[in-house]
């Protein structure tokens, strides 16, 4: 008998697919998202994992995208009464889910999409054990790093931010992507806590900025077109002198404007080596390049943090953003952070912006930038100039005051 966990917040529904299910199917429950991933990677593996879209906390689409990541080979299904299409579509690009159900579900429909699911499950095990490692470990991940040709296996894309007053595209964020000649897709959860604990997170780095920063040039004196790009720089990095000097390499091989140029403080920063933190910082800063810190709100920024790392911008974490428009928590806390940023001179960019709600709440407080899948999946370089002349058609068009567009 197959495994399957189903995720929704009313008991009651929970009680009842249980007992109609559970005659067909071995059927494991849980009444949070944050639930739901602690038995996906604690009591898995799962063939199917189903979940409602419209869950208090955690939404569905949330918990599916983090998923994902914890189970790749489990089958998702999203049970929902009523989705619009903008959601339907970052269900399907952030989530990968692999069927819809519809409000209320027959019994029948129920089952045949469970065994469908699990089908497809028993054929994406039978796939991944012909084309990778029995078992994808951190010393693989280490061998594969080392091994790696970077010009040919790696790739970035780059995923848009716009101005939340009139909707212009002010930058992008560069986003590493790896395709491994024979597992595949490798996503960057598992190989970046891999490559931070050796040297390869240098290496990786050093890549990736260099190739965004050419990007830069190409699409500025090729195109005419002027962005902002920003790279994560790990907390491992900047302890490392040679930080420095990596950047100050990007930019004289490039040619790019140091001010367009942006290095995002990841989420885990520990300042145990002040000092050392402090001459980097010090050195990046002189170099004219911008700081962020990123996941802001999650318990690694603190005041002292954004005063001793001299940031300029602080990216707001997608977690405060998701509930935002009907939760009083998360707006009180969006609230504050566009009041700190306004109070200390600070950009303030909201990550994680799925559909209308999220953009209309987010442009009325006042935050600055945008960023999600509202306005644009991670593109390859050579599809994002398209993207932003496409931008600038639909805004001409849909602005009440065109003169946005010439002060944005």
């Amino acid at each position: 008998m197959r495994r399957v966990l189903i995720v929704d917040d009313d008991s009651f529904i929970l009680e009842g697919m249980k007992r109609v299910l559970g005659q067909s199917f071995e059927v494991e429950t849980a009444d949070s998202g944050s639930e739901g991933l602690y038995k996906l990677s604690e009591l898995g593996p799962f063939a199917t994992v189903i979940s409602d879209m419209n869950m208090r906390g955690m939404t569905g689409v949330e918990f599916l995208e983090r998923a994902r990541t914890v189970a790749p080979l489990t089958t998702r299904v999203m049970m929902t009464a009523y989705a619009d299409p903008e959601t339907l579509a970052a269900s399907i690009n952030r989530a990968s889910v692999f069927r819809f159900l519809n409000k209320p579900v027959a019994r029948r429909e129920f089952v045949q999409c469970l065994n469908d699911g699990i089908a497809a499950y028993d054929a994406a095990l039978a796939t991944a054990a012909q084309t990778a490692p029995s078992d994808m470990d951190a010393a693989w991940l280490e061998k594969a790093l080392a091994r790696a040709d970077f010009d040919e296996e790696f790739s970035i894309n780059f995923q848009p931010r716009v101005a939340s007053v009139s909707g212009v595209p002010h930058g992008v964020e560069a986003l590493i992507r790896w395709h491994h000649p024979e597992r595949g897709f490798i996503s960057p959860v598992d190989f970046i806590p891999v490559a931070e604990r050796g040297t390869a997170i240098r290496d990786l780095t050093n890549w990736v900025l260099l190739g965004a920063c050419r990007a830069w040039t190409d699409w500025q004196y090729r195109h005419d077109v002027e962005l902002a790009v920003s790279v994560n720089v790990s907390p491992a990095l900047l302890a490392d002198s040679r930080l420095v000097g990596m950047v100050r390499s990007a930019v004289s091989r490039s040619g790019i404007d140091p001010n367009r140029l942006e290095l995002e403080i990841t989420e885990g920063l520990e300042v145990q080596d002040g000092h050392k933190i402090r001459e980097t910082i010090s050195g990046l800063k002189a170099l004219g390049v911008k700081l962020s810190i990123d996941d802001f709100g999650t318990g690694f920024a603190s005041m002292s943090q954004l005063q001793s790392l001299d940031v300029d911008c602080v990216k707001i974490d997608r977690s405060f953003v998701t509930n935002a428009p009907n939760n009083a928590k998360d707006q009180a806390i969006l609230r504050s952070v566009s009041e700190l940023g306004r109070t200390l001179g600070l950009k303030t960019v909201a990550e994680g912006i799925e559909v209308e709600s999220h953009e209309s709440f987010i442009r009325d407080l006042g935050i600055d930038e945008m960023q999600g899948y509202r306005f644009s999946k991670p593109l390859p370089s050579d599809q994002l100039i398209p993207w932003v002349g496409e931008r600038y058609k639909l805004l001409s068009t849909t602005l009440s005051n065109p003169r946005l567009l010439e002060s944005a």
